[in-house]
């Protein structure tokens, strides 16, 4: 599949997956086009979540019902289009308050999900935390379950959160950045890249994967909240790479 060059964001062209941008240009009624990434890649949202543009932020309001957007052209897994993330990075600006004191993970699922067991998923967890989870298993399984942030996300605020993946070591390595900052790592011994060796998933927004087909099975659990910028590459971003995303992008919220 060919590969769009989208707006800088402070990493290799050509591991850029996904770039979608709250941008007006992107919005064509209840459809996101991605603003980068892989060509004909677009967001279709279901039950009507809704655009709203506040001066320079266009984001979309999804209820926490039963809203969500179903993401055309990428699967990823084996014997899939897309392949495995040896390396991943994504950002995702955002803005909830949806916080019970849980520590669930399905109860505000997912900002962007291709299935926590068989590729990955990167959500806010109801106790306010940052979660990602995902499959980086071999013969002896290896989740990366409920790892989480230790800063609390959820004030209604806008807020830029980051998870960072990279298996080019011996040791796998999972790092959380909030509002361009560190907030913590962790180590798998013995992980793959994620996706291996699992099941093909197709993504949704805004909803959790269980699809083994484009708009396929989901788990019916919602997002609660605003989302405005997602970013999704097959590379592990630097510290000063995450640092720019904010950056470049912060003033449009107001920070």
């Amino acid at each position: 599949m060919s590969v769009l060059h989208g707006s800088s964001i402070g990493a290799v062209e050509d591991a850029l997956e996904l770039v979608l941008d709250g941008n007006s240009n992107y919005i064509n009624g209840q459809q996101w086009n991605a603003a980068g990434g892989r060509d004909g890649t677009k967001v279709v949202m279901v039950n009507g979540p809704t655009y709203n543009q506040l001066g320079t932020i266009g984001y979309w309001r999804f209820n926490g019902s039963n809203q969500y957007g179903y993401i055309t052209n990428l699967n990823y897994g084996p014997n899939s289009d897309d392949g495995e993330f040896p390396k991943l990075t994504c950002h995702v600006w955002f803005r909830t308050s949806a916080n019970s004191g849980s520590t669930s993970i399905s109860a505000n699922w997912s900002f962007i999900d291709f299935d926590r067991s068989e590729v990955f998923n990167f959500y806010p967890m109801q106790n306010g935390r940052l979660g990602f989870s995902g499959y980086a298993g071999n013969t002896s399984p290896t989740y990366l379950d409920r790892q989480s942030t230790n800063a609390n996300i959820a004030n209604n605020q806008w807020r830029l959160g980051t998870a960072v993946w990279d298996n080019s070591l011996s040791t796998g390595t999972l790092k959380f950045y909030i509002d361009g900052e560190l907030d913590s790592s962790y180590n798998h011994n013995g992980a793959n890249p994620l996706g291996r060796p699992r099941s093909r998933r197709w993504g949704f927004i805004g909803e959790g994967s269980e699809a083994a087909g484009e708009n396929g099975s989901r788990n019916n659990t919602y997002y609660q909240g605003d989302i405005a910028r997602i970013v999704l590459l097959k590379s592990a971003q630097t510290a000063n790479d995450v640092r720019e995303e904010y950056l470049k992008h912060k003033v449009r919220f107001g920070l």
